[in-house]
C-alpha cells in the first residue's frame, strides 16, 4: 500500500471500529447482565409467591404436611402467578413433586437461590430458579420457579439491531470524516509535492515557502531549500565552468586556425616558426585538458581513507624543487619552516596534488625577488605557504579559488590556465580540509590548508 491518505484512513477506521465493537460489546453485555438479574429476581419473587399459596394448605387440610398430595392450590392465589409461569414443588426429600399444568416435564432443581438457563421438551428456553424453605420440624419446602426467556431475548435482539444499525452509520460518517481530516492533514505534503514537480534548471533560484507549515515538514523543506541553494551554486558554478573553458580553448584554436588559413593560401609564409605555433597553442589546449581531467578525477575519487602518515619536510621540499627552475628565472628565494619530525595523516599522493599546485602558484606569481615560506601551522591549520603579492587586493583574493580565473586576466599570453588553485582546493576537500586564502598586511598572500 503506498499511499499515505490510504493508509492513514484504513488504520483510523480500524481503531475507531475495535474501539465500536468493544462499546458496543460491553454496552450489550452490560445490559443482557442488568436484564437477567433484573429476570432472576423476579423469579426469586415467585419462589416466595408459591411458598405462600403452598403454605395456605390444599384440600382443606390446614398446611402443607409431609407426605400430603400437593394437587390442589387456591386458583385465586394462582392467578397472579401468571400464564407464563412454570413451577414445581415438593415436600423434604420425596421424588414425588407438584407441578403447573403448562410444564411440559420436571424442572431442574437449582441450588438455593441460584437461577440457570433451561431448554423444556417443546423446545422453549426459560430460567429457572430455584428456593428452599424451611416449614417447621425439621421439614422444608423445595421450590422451583421458570419463565421463558422470548421477552429478554426479544430485548437483547432489539439493542443488537440498534447496536448494529449505529454502528454501521457511525462507520459510514466516520469514514468521510477521517478522509476529510486525513486530506486537511495532507495538504501540506500535496502541495510541497506540487512545488517539486514544478522545479526545473530554470527556477532553481526559487525556494520552498516555510509560512503556515506543520513543525514536522518544516525540517524537511529547510534541507530541500539547501539542497535547492545547493543546486543553484552547481549549475551556476558549471555554466561558468563552461563559458570559461569555452574562452580558454577559444584563443588557441583560433591561433591554430589562423596558422593553418594563413599556410593553405600562402605557403610560402609557413615555415617552422609557424609550425611552432601550432605546437605551442595544441600544448596550451593540451594542458587545459590534462587539467579538467585531472580536476575531474579529484572531484569524483577520494583518497585512500586508511593511509598512515609521512613526513612533511621532505615532501615539500621534494615538490619545490620542481618549480625550483621557474622560481630562480625569477629571482624567487624559497624557505621551509618546517621541523624535520614533522608528520601529515593521510594520503601521500593527494597532499603531493595539493601542496604542488600551492607551490607551483607561489613560484609562478610572487613578486620578483620575493621569498616563498612554509611552514606548519598550528591548531587548526595544517600547512600555510606564503609569499609576496603586492598586486592582489582583498577582491581579487576572494576569487583565487575560481576555475580558470587569474589576476591578470590575459588568458591569450600565459601558459598557466588557470586551474592550479582550483584542483588543490578539490583535493583538500576530498581530504576533509579547507583552503582558505588572505592578505596579511598589505603585501603577503597566506593561503592556509585547514582542517575540517
Amino acid at each position: 500500500m503506498k499511499s499515505i491518505r490510504r493508509r492513514l484512513t484504513l488504520t483510523f477506521l480500524a481503531a475507531i471500529g475495535l474501539l465500536g465493537i468493544g462499546a458496543g460489546a460491553a454496552i450489550y453485555l452490560s445490559y443482557r447482565a442488568g436484564l437477567m438479574a433484573g429476570f432472576e429476581n423476579e423469579l426469586q419473587t415467585l419462589c416466595r409467591q408459591v411458598r405462600t399459596v403452598g403454605s395456605m394448605g390444599g384440600g382443606g387440610g390446614g398446611g402443607p404436611r409431609r407426605g400430603g398430595p400437593w394437587r390442589r392450590f387456591d386458583p385465586v392465589a394462582m392467578e397472579e402467578l401468571g400464564d407464563g409461569v412454570y413451577w414445581q414443588v415438593r415436600l423434604d426429600d420425596e421424588d414425588a413433586a407438584v407441578r403447573s399444568d403448562n410444564l411440559p416435564d420436571e424442572l431442574p432443581w437449582p441450588a438455593d437461590g441460584e437461577a440457570q438457563v433451561v431448554v423444556l421438551a417443546d423446545g422453549t428456553r426459560v430460567m429457572a430458579a430455584g428456593h428452599r424453605f424451611g416449614m417447621g420440624r425439621g421439614s422444608f419446602m423445595q421450590v422451583t420457579v421458570a419463565r421463558p426467556l422470548d421477552e429478554v431475548e426479544r430485548k437483547l435482539q432489539r439493542l443488537l439491531g440498534i447496536l448494529l444499525v449505529s454502528g454501521a452509520g457511525l462507520m459510514v460518517l466516520t469514514g468521510f470524516g477521517v478522509r476529510l481530516v486525513v486530506g486537511a492533514g495532507l495538504a501540506p505534503l500535496r502541495r510541497i509535492a506540487g512545488e517539486v514537480e514544478r522545479i526545473d534548471v530554470s527556477s532553481l533560484d526559487e525556494r520552498f515557502d516555510q509560512q503556515g507549515l506543520p513543525e514536522e515538514l518544516r525540517p524537511i523543506t529547510a534541507r530541500l531549500n539547501d539542497l535547492m541553494e545547493r543546486m543553484d551554486h552547481s549549475f551556476a558554478r558549471e555554466r561558468r565552468f563552461s563559458a570559461d573553458l569555452a574562452h580558454e580553448m577559444r584563443t588557441p584554436l583560433a591561433e591554430t586556425k589562423t596558422i593553418a588559413e594563413t599556410a593553405l593560401k600562402w605557403p610560402e609564409e609557413g615555415g617552422p616558426e609557424a609550425w611552432g605555433e601550432v605546437v605551442a597553442s595544441s600544448e596550451r589546449m593540451e594542458r587545459v585538458v590534462h587539467a579538467m581531467l585531472q580536476l575531474a578525477r579529484i572531484e569524483r575519487e577520494r583518497p585512500d581513507g586508511e593511509a598512515g602518515s609521512f613526513p612533511l619536510r621532505p615532501l615539500v621540499d621534494e615538490l619545490w624543487s620542481d618549480h625550483a627552475a621557474t622560481a630562480a628565472a625569477r629571482r624567487v628565494t624559497f624557505e621551509c619552516q618546517i621541523t624535520k619530525d614533522a608528520v601529515l595523516q593521510g594520503d601521500r599522493s593527494w597532499w603531493s596534488h595539493l601542496l604542488g599546485n600551492l607551490l607551483g602558484n607561489a613560484a609562478e606569481y610572487a613578486d620578483e625577488g620575493g621569498c616563498v615560506t612554509v611552514s606548519a601551522g598550528g591548531g587548526e591549520t595544517l600547512v600555510a605557504v606564503r609569499n609576496p603579492a603586492s598586486d592582489l587586493d582583498e577582491v581579487q583574493v576572494g576569487k583565487l579559488f575560481d576555475r580558470f580565473w587569474r589576476a591578470d586576466g590575459a588568458r591569450g599570453e600565459s601558459d598557466h590556465c588557470g586551474l592550479g588553485l582550483s584542483l588543490a582546493r578539490a583535493c583538500a576537500e576530498a581530504m576533509g580540509c579547507r583552503l582558505e586564502a588572505e592578505l596579511i598586511g598589505d603585501a603577503e598572500l597566506e593561503i592556509r590548508v585547514v582542517r575540517e
